[in-house]
């Protein structure tokens, strides 16, 4: 019975989790990354999109991989601390690729500078 309401609330929560930051992170980065590639609309629409895509594929194989590492929940407590000790697993991993992709993008921003906006 307890599996069954850790599974409920995990996959509930991460869904949100992962639809609400995917929002922000997607509309919050249009500007961004407009500005990063020096105004090439074109080049920053698709770098979002597969950076979309990158980001939904790292959250939801967090969420497959350790949904199914559940052990002994005989009360509630346990039920708490497993669920919320996985989702901020996955906040964390968010939190990590996300800098690491700020970072990169800081970069191109200093070679399309460097480089006149790319030419």
């Amino acid at each position: 019975m307890l599996t069954n309401m850790y599974y409920a609330i995990y996959l509930g929560g991460c869904a949100i989790v992962i639809a609400v930051l995917g929002i922000i992170l997607h509309s919050s980065g249009a500007v961004y990354l407009n500005n990063a590639f020096a105004g090439n609309h074109t080049l920053a629409r698709a770098v979002g999109r597969l950076m979309d895509v990158g980001f939904y594929l790292f959250s939801l194989g967090y969420v497959c991989l350790s949904s199914v590492q559940v052990w002994g929940i005989n009360d509630y407590g346990t039920l708490a601390k497993n669920v919320v000790g996985k989702i901020g697993g996955l906040l964390i991993l968010i939190g990590v690729g996300h800098t690491f992709n700020m970072l990169l993008l800081a970069l191109f921003r200093q070679r399309f500078a460097r480089t006149g906006a790319g030419a």
